[in-house]
Protein backbone atom coordinates (compact mmCIF):
# COMPACT_ATOMS: atom_id res chain seq x y z
CA UNK A 1 0.00 0.00 0.00
CA UNK A 2 0.99 3.60 -0.42
CA UNK A 3 2.17 5.61 2.53
CA UNK A 4 0.78 8.91 3.71
CA UNK A 5 -2.52 10.38 2.59
CA UNK A 6 -2.61 8.80 -0.88
CA UNK A 7 -4.51 5.54 -1.26
CA UNK A 8 -4.64 3.68 -4.55
CA UNK A 9 -7.97 3.00 -6.19
CA UNK A 10 -8.77 -0.52 -4.93
CA UNK A 11 -10.10 -1.62 -8.33
CA UNK A 12 -6.99 -0.40 -10.17
CA UNK A 13 -4.86 -1.98 -7.44
CA UNK A 14 -6.72 -5.27 -8.06
CA UNK A 15 -5.50 -5.24 -11.68
CA UNK A 16 -1.92 -4.55 -10.60
CA UNK A 17 -1.92 -7.31 -7.98
CA UNK A 18 -3.60 -9.78 -10.33
CA UNK A 19 -0.94 -9.25 -12.99
CA UNK A 20 1.89 -9.46 -10.43
CA UNK A 21 0.62 -12.80 -9.18
CA UNK A 22 -0.11 -14.07 -12.70
CA UNK A 23 -3.75 -14.64 -11.82
CA UNK A 24 -4.92 -12.66 -14.86
CA UNK A 25 -5.14 -14.94 -17.90
CA UNK A 26 -5.72 -12.36 -20.64
CA UNK A 27 -4.21 -9.00 -21.49
CA UNK A 28 -5.93 -6.11 -19.75
CA UNK A 29 -5.92 -2.81 -21.63
CA UNK A 30 -6.57 0.31 -19.56
CA UNK A 31 -6.76 4.03 -20.20
CA UNK A 32 -5.51 6.25 -17.40
CA UNK A 33 -6.01 9.97 -16.91
CA UNK A 34 -2.81 11.55 -15.58
CA UNK A 35 -2.23 15.30 -15.47
CA UNK A 36 -4.65 15.81 -18.36
CA UNK A 37 -3.05 13.16 -20.58
CA UNK A 38 -4.60 9.84 -21.55
CA UNK A 39 -2.23 6.90 -21.13
CA UNK A 40 -3.43 3.67 -22.77
CA UNK A 41 -1.66 0.33 -22.61
CA UNK A 42 -1.65 -3.27 -21.48
CA UNK A 43 -1.10 -3.86 -17.75
CA UNK A 44 2.05 -5.92 -17.11
CA UNK A 45 4.02 -7.10 -14.10
CA UNK A 46 6.98 -5.17 -12.75
CA UNK A 47 9.27 -8.02 -13.86
CA UNK A 48 8.01 -7.83 -17.46
CA UNK A 49 8.40 -4.03 -17.42
CA UNK A 50 11.94 -4.40 -16.07
CA UNK A 51 12.81 -6.82 -18.89
CA UNK A 52 11.47 -4.36 -21.48
CA UNK A 53 13.36 -1.51 -19.80
CA UNK A 54 16.68 -3.37 -19.74
CA UNK A 55 16.21 -4.53 -23.35
CA UNK A 56 15.43 -0.97 -24.44
CA UNK A 57 18.56 0.38 -22.74
CA UNK A 58 20.65 -2.48 -24.10
CA UNK A 59 19.52 -1.89 -27.68
CA UNK A 60 20.00 1.87 -27.67
CA UNK A 61 22.66 2.19 -24.94
CA UNK A 62 21.09 5.40 -23.66
CA UNK A 63 23.81 7.69 -22.31
CA UNK A 64 26.20 4.73 -22.00
CA UNK A 65 24.01 3.16 -19.30
CA UNK A 66 23.88 -0.37 -20.74
CA UNK A 67 26.79 -1.70 -18.65
CA UNK A 68 25.72 0.11 -15.46
CA UNK A 69 22.12 -1.13 -15.62
CA UNK A 70 23.18 -4.71 -16.28
CA UNK A 71 25.71 -4.60 -13.42
CA UNK A 72 23.20 -3.20 -10.93
CA UNK A 73 20.51 -5.72 -11.92
CA UNK A 74 23.10 -8.51 -11.74
CA UNK A 75 24.04 -7.50 -8.19
CA UNK A 76 20.36 -7.35 -7.17
CA UNK A 77 19.70 -10.77 -8.70
CA UNK A 78 22.74 -12.24 -6.95
CA UNK A 79 21.68 -10.75 -3.62
CA UNK A 80 18.20 -12.22 -4.07
CA UNK A 81 19.70 -15.64 -4.85
CA UNK A 82 21.89 -15.41 -1.75
CA UNK A 83 18.84 -14.53 0.34
CA UNK A 84 20.22 -11.14 1.35
CA UNK A 85 17.56 -9.11 -0.36
CA UNK A 86 14.32 -10.18 -1.91
CA UNK A 87 13.42 -8.33 -5.08
CA UNK A 88 9.75 -7.53 -4.97
CA UNK A 89 7.68 -5.18 -7.10
CA UNK A 90 7.11 -1.67 -5.78
CA UNK A 91 3.34 -1.44 -5.17
CA UNK A 92 3.33 2.31 -5.80
CA UNK A 93 3.78 1.79 -9.55
CA UNK A 94 1.61 0.52 -12.39
CA UNK A 95 3.39 -0.88 -15.45
CA UNK A 96 2.12 -0.89 -19.03
CA UNK A 97 3.38 -2.04 -22.42
CA UNK A 98 2.35 -1.07 -25.96
CA UNK A 99 1.49 2.39 -24.68
CA UNK A 100 -0.10 5.40 -26.37
CA UNK A 101 0.07 8.75 -24.59
CA UNK A 102 -2.46 11.29 -25.83
CA UNK A 103 -2.29 14.96 -24.93
CA UNK A 104 -4.63 17.17 -26.90
CA UNK A 105 -4.35 16.19 -30.56
CA UNK A 106 -0.90 14.66 -30.12
CA UNK A 107 -0.40 10.92 -29.62
CA UNK A 108 2.93 9.22 -28.96
CA UNK A 109 3.70 5.49 -28.83
CA UNK A 110 5.98 4.00 -26.17
CA UNK A 111 7.13 0.40 -25.75
CA UNK A 112 6.79 0.47 -21.95
CA UNK A 113 5.61 2.86 -19.25
CA UNK A 114 5.81 3.08 -15.45
CA UNK A 115 3.72 5.50 -13.44
CA UNK A 116 2.64 6.19 -9.88
CA UNK A 117 -0.78 4.76 -9.13
CA UNK A 118 -1.40 7.72 -6.81
CA UNK A 119 -1.04 10.08 -9.80
CA UNK A 120 -3.96 8.46 -11.67
CA UNK A 121 -7.00 10.71 -11.42
CA UNK A 122 -9.31 8.45 -13.42
CA UNK A 123 -9.24 5.28 -15.47
CA UNK A 124 -11.25 2.90 -17.60
CA UNK A 125 -10.87 -0.56 -19.03
CA UNK A 126 -10.17 -0.52 -22.77
CA UNK A 127 -8.93 2.19 -25.06
CA UNK A 128 -10.53 5.32 -26.51
CA UNK A 129 -12.33 5.11 -29.84
CA UNK A 130 -10.16 6.68 -32.56
CA UNK A 131 -13.02 8.71 -34.06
Amino acid sequence: MLQGEAYPDPYLELLRVGVEHREVAEAIVVTLVMDGALVTGTVISAAEWEDLYVRQIGEADYYGLRKVVREVLGHLDQAAEDGRRRRSPDPRFLHLKDVTVRLGRTARKLPAWRGLIAAVSGWSLGEPDER
